[in-house]
C-alpha cells in the first residue's frame, strides 16, 4: 500500500511492516507487544494499536524513528488522541503513521492531530487524497476545533 506525506504526494516506503514476519533489523516495524526490552537495531519502528498504554513506552520513544498508529476501523477515533497524546505531551518528533482503515475524508484531521504520513487503504489510492489548495490544514478557511480558534484568540 502506497504511503503519502501531509501534502498528499506519495513517498518512498522504506519501512516493513509486521505482516512481512520480517526478522528485527533496521527499518522493520515491530508490534507493541512483541517490542523487545533491550534496545534494538536503528532506525526501529514500533506499530501502536488503539488500546496502547503510551506510558509504557514513554521513556522510550528517543529510540524510536516511526511510530505507526493502527486504526481498526475509521470510525475508531483512539488513534487521533494517540497520535496527539505523542506531538504534545511527549514531543515525540519523528514520524507518525497512520495505518489501518480510515478515509481520504478525515485526512485534515489525522494531519491536525500530528500524523505526519498516511499508509493508505488499499480502497483509497494516492490520487484520493490530494488536497485542493484551499483545504490545506494550514488554511484559515478550516480553521480547526472551536476551542483551538478560541485559544488563538486569547493568545492574540
Amino acid at each position: 500500500m502506497p504511503v503519502i506525506d501531509t501534502q498528499g504526494r506519495e513517498i518512498a516506503e522504506t519501512w516493513v511492516y509486521p505482516e512481512a514476519e520480517a526478522a528485527l533489523g533496521e527499518n522493520v516495524i515491530v508490534k507493541l507487544a512483541e517490542l523487545p526490552d533491550a534496545a534494538g537495531p536503528q532506525p526501529m519502528g514500533v506499530w501502536l494499536p488503539p488500546d496502547a498504554v503510551l506510558e509504557t513506552i514513554a521513556g522510550r520513544l528517543g529510540k524510536f524513528a516511526l511510530i505507526a498508529v493502527e486504526f481498526p476501523k475509521f470510525r475508531d477515533g483512539r488513534g487521533f488522541t494517540i497520535a496527539r497524546t505523542l506531538r504534545e505531551k511527549y514531543g515525540f518528533k519523528g514520524d507518525i503513521r497512520a495505518v489501518g482503515n480510515f478515509m481520504p475524508d478525515q485526512f485534515v484531521a489525522l494531519i491536525r492531530c500530528g500524523f505526519s504520513s498516511v499508509r493508505t487503504p488499499a480502497e483509497h489510492p494516492p490520487a484520493q487524497w490530494m488536497l485542493p489548495q484551499n483545504a490545506a490544514p494550514e488554511n484559515a478557511a478550516h480553521p480547526g476545533q472551536l476551542l483551538h480558534r478560541m485559544l488563538r484568540r486569547i493568545g492574540a
